[in-house]
């Protein structure tokens, strides 16, 4: 046998003769997984990286390292399923798609030379393969490596990427079920994967116009804008074309509108006539003696002529799409309610601005909450408690069916509700409230400095650090030292009657409230982190249903009598704290929230930044 230059080795060629491709394939991935595995001992990849890598290894180990992109027809089947997680807010070329269309014509090549080339085409397409399951499975951004709060651990990849069952789903042409199977099986996804689909198609329609700068448009206003607006929203759906009566059989809303601005207008004008007309003839009336009834007869003509003139101004031709009619406002009003902004059918600054995000804005945010969707959505559990920071609600499931609802308030935007997940183990009935440090040395200390009366006003006692009750007047407020402010239950107790608790490091709970006026803001971040929660005591009654001896009577008779009780839930409940900046309306129709925390931003940067 011939032997290389260094006469000690066979050449590529000589092996070429003696073994199949497939087989040189297979102790080439042999070299690679062994490389590999020596990256990841020492610590040369990143956590993300060495789980996609761990995978990969562990699926060539179990097929004994064989090839099996070899075989016509898979990795058309692999290139198409990779195509169709643009759908799912993902970028296709993550996992070089084009590099792999490129592959295609090496399938059939099994000459020595173009093994090392088939080789990374191989690992290429099984990197791909894994690495889209992995994301469609747990998100393509990292949530911890965005916030420090982040205590959500991410799902086993094990369910997804064992090797058996993808080698099972290439080798039957189950690629594209397999993906499908992956994604979060939930209503939520769907109504964001609808959501995306929309806007993509809006954005290929060429969006929808933007509202210049401008003084606020209210109803009935007339205004070039009302024109803009009208097609603004009919474009998102919010405004639908209504069918108006025939003409001359009854007035249309934008006559309406007009009729009702000509009688506004005849009145201010009257009033500033009559009121001219009086001062102009009021000496000559007082020094002739006249009778006061002279106004009246001046008042009643100016009146006259007023309406005249503005009937006659009426009917000076007016485009209807140019008048904010009672059709428009209340397309503008479905807007402001679904956008969270204060519903008064009005264009002021905030409308504004939300109607001129732009599409694409629009699908970077369906986008990113895609991602988020697939952090969490996995293995819900059928009974939870689910606060939406950021729509500012909170909803208790059982059987997966929502029996509850109420809005909530959240953190403020410099002290903001963290988000993790937990399980309520036990409810304080009559609570009182231990100033945290935070709000101690930024609200309260300032205010005690200002007017030591405000801890009597507010029952709110001063202890050392063994408990011990102080006399406040002793105390140095600008040095105040180790000492602990603790209000007393109470009618305007901070945290109302009770508190809902879950462990947790961020000192975080729902709890009742005095401040309850607040709920009816759109947008309800006043809190320093914790949950306050509207109808506080529903929630109470049916987290404790399942506890003996706590039904809603004896719940009311520990309410009465002002003493502080802890009562321990028979049965924990999960509680999850997510942010969400997109709601699902429903399984096809999805509506924006403000992201009032500005974290839509990194999440974006991460995952349009290329793997």
């Amino acid at each position: 046998m011939t032997t290389s230059a260094e006469g000690s080795n066979p050449t590529t060629t000589e092996l070429g003769k003696m073994l199949s491709s497939s087989t040189l394939i297979a102790r080439e991935i042999e070299v690679q997984m062994v490389a590999l595995q020596l990256d990841v001992a020492e610590g040369r990849q990143t956590l993300d990286s060495r789980h996609l890598t761990q995978a990969v290894i562990g699926f060539y180990e179990q097929r004994q390292y064989r090839p099996i992109w070899d075989q016509a027809g898979r990795l058309e089947q692999l290139i198409g399923a990779l195509e169709s997680v643009e759908a799912d807010g993902l970028t296709p070329e993550d996992y070089q798609v084009e590099q792999l269309r490129h592959a295609l014509p090496l399938l059939g090549d099994n000459s020595p030379e173009a093994i090392p080339l088939r080789v990374a085409d191989e690992l290429r397409a099984t990197n791909a393969y894994l690495r889209a399951l992995y994301h469609l499975y747990n998100g393509k951004v990292d949530p911890a490596g965005l916030d420090p709060q982040w205590n959500f651990e991410l799902q086993d990849m094990a369910p997804v990427a064992d090797g058996a069952r993808v080698a099972d789903s290439i080798e039957t042409g189950q690629i594209a079920q397999l993906f499908e199977q992956t994604r979060p099986q939930h209503p939520i996804y769907r109504s964001f994967k609808a959501g995306l689909q929309q806007y993509r198609q809006l954005a290929l329609l060429g969006g929808w116009p933007s509202l210049p700068v401008g003084a606020t448009l209210k109803p009935c206003a007339v205004d070039p804008q009302v024109a803009i607006l009208r097609q603004r929203l009919r474009v998102t759906g919010e405004y639908i074309d209504p069918v108006l009566p025939d003409a001359g059989v009854n007035q249309s809303p934008a006559q309406i509108c007009l009729i009702a601005n000509a009688k506004a207008a005849s009145l201010a004008a009257s009033s500033r006539a009559a009121s001219s007309v009086a001062d102009e003839l009021s000496p000559t009336m007082r020094s002739s003696g006249q009778s006061s009834s002279a106004d009246s007869v001046f008042t009643e003509e100016a009146v006259f002529s007023s309406q005249s003139s503005a009937q006659s101004s009426s009917v000076a031709p007016v485009n209807p799409d140019e008048v904010f009619d009672e059709y428009l406002v209340e397309a503008v009003k479905k807007f402001q309610r679904e956008q969270y902004l204060e519903v008064d059918g009005a264009i002021g600054p905030a409308t504004r601005a939300a109607l001129n995000v732009s599409v694409q804005s629009r699908i970077d945010q369906i986008r990113v909450n895609l991602d988020r969707a697939r952090w969490l959505l996995h293995n819900i559990p059928p009974e939870m408690l689910l606060v939406d920071v950021a729509g500012f609600k909170i909803t208790y499931f059982k059987a997966s069916q929502p029996i509850w609802r109420s809005r909530v308030q959240v953190g403020m935007a410099y002290r903001t509700s963290p988000i993790f997940k937990s399980e309520v183990n036990y409810i304080t009935l009559n609570p009182t409230w231990t100033v945290p440090p935070t709000i101690l040395r930024k609200d309260v200390l300032p205010k005690v400095r200002k007017d030591i009366n405000y801890l009597r006003e507010h029952n709110i006692r001063v202890l050392d650090s063994s408990g011990k009750q102080l006399d406040p007047a002793t105390i140095d407020w600008y040095k105040p030292g180790n000492i602990t402010l603790r209000q007393d239950a109470g009618e305007d107790a901070a945290l109302g009657k009770a508190v809902i608790r879950f462990p947790n490091a961020y000192a975080v709970y729902l709890h009742d409230t005095p401040h309850q006026k607040l709920f009816n803001k759109s947008q309800r971040a006043f809190s320093s982190g914790c949950i306050r929660v509207e109808r506080a005591l529903e929630l109470v009654e049916l987290l404790l249903a399942e506890t003996p001896s706590w039904d809603s009577a004896a719940i009311n008779k520990a309410l009465a009598t002002g003493k502080t009780r802890n009562v321990t839930l028979a049965k924990r409940v999960p509680i999850l704290l997510a942010y969400w900046t997109v709601d699902a309306v429903s399984e096809t129709q999805i509506a924006f929230k403000p992201d009032i925390y500005a974290r839509d931003a990194k999440v974006l940067a991460a995952l349009n930044k290329r793997s």
